[in-house]
């Protein structure tokens, strides 16, 4: 009956994430063939690489590279928030119906992971409410609504969860075999890497954090434990590496690498009113708020960070209560570490940055705690991980502004722990303040609604039979150029036309580190036509220049779609190519592109 009892409520739970999952982007799911959940142009990447997967594989392609983008070079996608597993898993769907596809991952993906973590943290608490709230704030937490503007691998966060369990298991509780747990450790390290590699990499870190705390405050039980925790991290790592050498392999030693740090040291980090400041993506969010949060440096997809006054009070308050519990103190501690991780190199306050390192604020570690020496050690392991993502290569490629998932996922445990503390004491007036401040706390971090989407309509061009004219595979130069993330709709347009060419151009990470296209003349024309940059007359050498660009990239078709000064830009290739161009489905097209004038 208890075995019953608990699918039964695991059912309920999973059906009321995915109903709130499905409200909060109801104004997707009014037209989910047409409106993508999120804003400007990362949806529209989100699709490609979603589509990519299935495409390749159907057309015996490697998923792992596609010179699709970027032709004739080509991209390595393993440098890039590709996703292969995220695309094999929504396959049936994306082939038929992309935005479809990419609307019901983005849904999934917020009721999984909050139903994965209230699963998870039913093996920390007795209450199934106190699992349900943890796994709400961690499901539905302003990270998640960031990210969801346009992320659907980094809202698909099922595994950190569940490492977490796996590593109380390597840790702690020690009653299973370490074999079996290590490779399921491994194999989740594996579904990891093939979903958001970034997030793999700090689960490691946060990972190494906790392991070291641990040492430290249970030295008494290193003997007995570190033999347990040894083989079943060493199986981890074997099963890792054989589930991932072909991947791995391919990223590091295959073609296309891209070496350097791809973002600046200090641009996607929390700023530090951004914990208590809410921005435009919650619901309650006055103008004075959002004039100060507008501020932050971090794009409108890394405002990820806001706690709330409500859930900080009680969080506080409830740490100082049940301090004597053991994981009460681990939880918080280590929901702090990752906050000021989050935070990046220096201090940001109000979207300045200022000299003063955010380094001096872990500081705070040995005041906090009883123990001098695990305290010590606190600060050393923060400064040892804080010092590595500023000037470690792949490790730096970690943005800081992304580890708030943990500081969400751990303070969704410290509120499972306190609710569950707190309704097993019996106190009526405790727990009627704890209802109390609890509902303050989600209702301030409740998403703003109607929650943005983008709409993906494209010219029947791409949508009808007229693309067919283009000959399978090959390569079509279109305009908008391709250069930036906020003009990736090119991109939209060729999956909606069944992949049916490749282009020289397409946002995607390659080796400089550029996002951008390999610098060309003819590149360079169309990006000052498409940012409204005057353009000097052009000379008949950069004539030749971007008849030469036509000529190295095979372009068989020119087309240029619907776009901002769309007459300057067929002005341009009706000049170069001599001849004026056909008006198809929406489109202007030039068929048979020929350089030789």
């Amino acid at each position: 009956m208890r075995a019953l009892a608990t699918r039964i409520h695991g059912g309920l739970a999973l059906l009321i994430y995915l109903g709130l999952a499905a409200a909060v982007f109801a104004s997707a799911w009014a037209a989910p063939n047409s409106n993508a959940i999120g804003v400007g142009g990362d949806p529209n990447l989100a699709i490609w690489f979603m589509r990519w997967t299935p495409f390749a594989l159907t057309h015996h392609l490697s998923p792992l590279f596609t010179d699709y983008l970027d032709y004739p070079s080509g991209v390595n996608l393993m440098w890039n928030t590709a996703a292969p597993l995220l695309g094999l898993l929504f396959w049936p769907i994306t082939q038929a119906a992309p935005v479809l596809a990419y609307n019901t991952a983005e849904t999934l993906a917020l009721g999984l992971s909050a139903w994965t973590a209230y699963l998870v943290f039913c093996h920390f608490v007795q209450s199934r409410i106190a699992a349900g709230l943890g796994g709400l704030l961690y499901g539905f937490s302003p990270y998640m609504m960031a990210h969801a503007l346009g992320h659907p691998p980094l809202v698909l966060l099922f595994t950190p969860p569940l490492m977490l369990l796996a590593l109380h298991h390597v840790l702690i509780r020690q009653r299973r075999s370490p074999l079996l747990i290590g490779a399921g450790l491994g194999i989740l390290g594996a579904v990891q890497l093939l979903l958001w590699e970034e997030l793999l990499a700090s689960e490691a870190l946060v990972a190494f954090a906790a392991i070291v705390w641990l040492a430290a405050l249970n030295r008494d039980a290193l003997r007995t434990r570190s033999q347990y925790a040894i083989r079943a991290l060493g199986a981890a790592a074997l099963v890792f590496l054989v589930l991932t050498a072909v991947p791995l392999g391919f990223q590091f030693f295959g073609p296309r690498q891209v070496h350097g740090a791809v973002w600046p040291p200090n641009q996607f980090v929390i700023d530090l009113l951004a914990f208590i400041v809410p921005t435009r993506l919650q619901a309650l969010a006055p103008a004075a708020a959002i004039d100060v949060s507008d501020l932050f440096r971090s794009r409108i997809y890394e405002w990820s960070g806001y706690l709330g006054i409500p859930l900080l009070v009680l969080l506080s308050y409830g740490t100082i209560l049940y301090r004597k519990d053991r994981q009460v103190r681990l939880a918080a501690l280590l929901g702090g570490f990752v906050a000021l991780l989050s935070m990046g190199p220096l201090i940001n306050l109000g979207g300045r940055t200022t000299p003063i390192p955010v380094a001096l604020l872990a500081l705070a570690f040995p005041p906090l705690t009883r123990d001098v020496r695990p305290a010590r050690l606190m600060l050393y392991v923060f400064l040892a991980i804080w010092i590595a993502m500023a000037f470690v290569p792949i490790v730096n490629d970690i943005l800081p502004s992304r580890l708030t998932l943990f500081v969400f996922l751990f303070c969704g445990l410290l509120l499972a722990l306190i609710v569950d503390a707190t309704l097993k004491s019996g106190r009526p007036r405790r727990i009627a303040i704890l209802a109390v401040v609890t509902a303050l706390a989600v209702f301030a971090l409740v998403p703003r609604q109607p929650f943005p989407t983008t709409g993906t309509s494209s010219p029947s061009f791409f949508t009808t039979d007229a693309v067919r004219q283009i000959p399978d595979g090959s390569v079509a130069l279109v305009a908008p150029f391709a250069y930036d993330w906020r003009l990736a709709t090119p991109m939209l347009w060729q999956v909606q036309s069944g992949m049916r060419f490749r282009m020289p151009e397409g946002f995607a990470w390659i080796p400089g580190p550029s996002y951008t296209p390999t610098p060309s003349a003819l590149g360079d024309v169309m990006t000052a036509v498409a940012r409204g940059t005057a353009m000097p007359e052009i000379t008949d050498d950069q004539r030749r220049s971007m008849l030469a660009d036509l000529d190295r990239w095979r372009v068989g078709t020119i087309l240029v779609g619907p776009m901002a000064r769309e007459d300057q830009m067929v002005q341009v290739f009706t000049d170069l190519l001599g001849r004026p161009p056909a008006l198809d489905g929406g489109v202007y097209v030039w068929w048979q592109v020929d350089t030789s004038r």
